[in-house]
């Protein structure tokens, strides 16, 4: 008698560091393999992934080039004074990570409503990290230090503020993963589109806190 053939794991495509991937979305949609492709199919969802990692390369080459010229002309060692407030915009910042994280793992578990709540949270966040950055350009200027006071506090200026437009293009990413209408893509996609969004995310994280130890700490 013939063996019967079944489809093994391997042949199925990988997804992701969590949940089930593609195995549990027969069709990329979520749904049988009876029922006709979704929409979105094309192009594939990784598209999402490596957009993103291209954006995180051009920042990093941005951040690197700005930061050998912050060494270069030793800003470092010229005055200023830190704005209390960032201790806290980096507590709120940090947080904002891993309330991302928790609703990356409840869309992963088919949570809708707890992913809604804690991506809302991050969303949250990150805007009053970005007010809290404002509230430290003010207590700069305060103490006297403009942009054009010395190089130390023209470059603060720049990298918070770089760091905050980027912020923003995270805040966008996080909005078009959360409200966009469920019916306009797949499954699958949804959560590349979220994975991708939480890895900017955590590496604006990762960049605010690098960026607040060379600016304030290193001497």
């Amino acid at each position: 008698m013939p063996a019967t053939l079944t489809p093994t794991r391997r042949d199925e495509p990988a997804f992701g560091d969590g949940g089930r991937g593609f195995d549990d979305l027969p069709g990329y949609g979520g749904g049988d393999n009876n029922r006709p492709p979704e929409p979105e199919r094309q192009p594939p969802p990784e598209g999402y992934r490596i957009g993103v990692w291209l954006v995180l390369a051009s920042v990093t080459m941005l951040f690197s080039a700005l930061i050998s010229a912050y060494v270069v002309n030793r800003a470092h060692s010229m005055p200023i004074e830190m704005p209390e407030v960032l201790w806290l915009s980096t507590i709120v910042i940090l947080t904002s990570s891993v309330t991302m994280e928790i609703s990356r793992r409840a869309l992963k578990r088919r949570l809708e409503n707890q992913f809604r709540l804690w991506i809302s949270v991050t969303t949250a966040l990150g805007a009053a990290f970005l007010v809290l950055q404002l509230i430290a350009w003010s207590e700069l200027k305060a103490a006297g230090f403009y942009v054009n006071k010395n190089l130390h506090s023209g470059y603060s200026y720049l990298f918070t503020g770089l760091h905050g437009v980027h912020l923003i293009g995270g805040l966008a990413a996080l909005a078009f993963v959360t409200w966009r209408n469920q019916a306009k893509w797949t499954t699958v996609r949804r959560r590349v589109a979220v994975d991708a969004t939480a890895s900017y995310w955590h590496f604006l994280d990762g960049l605010w806190v690098f960026l607040f130890l060379i600016l304030f700490f290193w001497k």
